[in-house]
């Protein structure tokens, strides 16, 4: 059986947890600072509890390392993970800046293809049977996206220092869901962001409502809308528009019982609260993925590179928002000049 060290014990970790047992892929070994948190994980996993993020790792039972600790400490558990020769598994993003990223990638050289990226929205069964229409030519010739992402609430104040603020912890999701299902990189980009929802979030330097706006060399469009409170649940849609029509990937309901009677007029059961709930096979489908790959010792689907394309645009983001300008992209998304 193939098992993996987990380094990091928190709310992903058990996110992930359900998954590992709904498929029944094995843990050696787990790793958190916090003790007491690793040790109520590694019984709930019949695993080991180590001693280091290294002696985790480093195990000759350990064939793949799935990372859930901070957004801060990503590069230096994955360049951890990946000097000892172990395939990574690392949720977004490689790190809490473009820089670091950079930095990251540029480390990790020919390994970054061995680094599965989690952007586990790749792996949703709605997702999934949009991008096969789009290759089917179901739709045509694509001419327009739009991605809405919308958060019940937003997260802890204290968690933004982390983070890295909306357009990296939250956006670079749909960054990556734009890149995927266009099938083509961006040369330039637009966006505004405001704090509306908490201005406690403003004067910590990071927005709560944002809409970016991009341009393929083709032409074709892109528009994403994110914000952190939705009051009706959860919101996460994508809609594909081309020559031949449109498909939508639309909300899933937390049933499709729709009830009727005096007091009901045909309404259907809501969202899902969060993306615990609404994206829980999606985190069961991408493990699958991640452990098939590790046993074929093949290049992960979602690399470290698909990371670094979309921290390139999410640190564009960012800068056209703070600075209010439009922002010229090279073929890797980095920024090239300012219109």
């Amino acid at each position: 059986m193939t098992k993996l060290a987990i380094l990091g014990a928190g709310r992903m970790a058990q996110v992930h947890a359900t998954a590992l047992i709904d498929a029944n892929i094995g843990v050696a070994a787990i790793f958190d600072i916090n003790r007491p948190a690793s040790e109520a994980l590694a019984k709930k996993l019949q695993a080991d509890v180590a001693a280091s993020a290294r002696e985790a790792v480093s195990r000759k039972d350990v064939d793949g390392v799935l990372i859930v600790t901070s957004n801060d400490t990503h590069m230096e558990n994955i360049l951890l993970a990946t000097n000892a020769n172990k395939p990574v598994m690392c949720e977004k993003p490689l790190a809490a800046t473009l820089q670091e990223t950079l930095a990251c990638v540029d480390a990790l050289g020919a390994a970054a293809t061995k680094v599965f990226l989690a952007f586990n929205r790749r792996f949703d069964v709605n997702h999934m049977a949009l991008k096969a229409a789009i290759n089917k030519g179901e739709i045509g010739d694509i001419e327009q996206i739009v991605i809405t992402s919308r958060d019940p609430c937003p997260p802890p104040l204290e968690s933004i220092k982390s983070s890295g603020g909306l357009f990296y912890e939250m956006m670079i999701h749909d960054l990556d869901m734009a890149r995927w299902l266009l099938g083509e990189e961006f040369i330039r980009l637009n966006a505004n962001g405001a704090a509306l929802v908490d201005p406690a979030v403003g004067k910590m330097g990071d927005v709560d409502t944002a809409t970016v706006s991009m341009e393929a060399a083709s032409g074709r469009q892109v528009v994403i809308i994110n914000s952190r409170r939705a009051s009706y649940g959860y919101d996460q849609r994508i809609e594909v528009f081309g020559s031949k029509g449109m498909a939508i990937s639309q909300n899933p309901r937390k049933s499709s019982l729709v009830r009727y009677s005096q007091s009901l007029s045909g309404n259907p059961d809501g969202l899902y609260d969060f993306y615990l709930d609404r994206y829980a096979d999606s985190y069961r489908t991408e493990l699958l993925c991640f452990v098939k790959h590790v046993q074929e010792g093949s290049d992960m689907p979602v690399n470290a590179l698909d990371g670094l394309r979309a921290a390139c645009l999410a640190d564009a983001a960012k800068n056209s928002s703070v600075e209010n300008r439009s922002i010229k992209l090279d073929t890797n998304g980095m920024e090239v000049t300012i219109s």
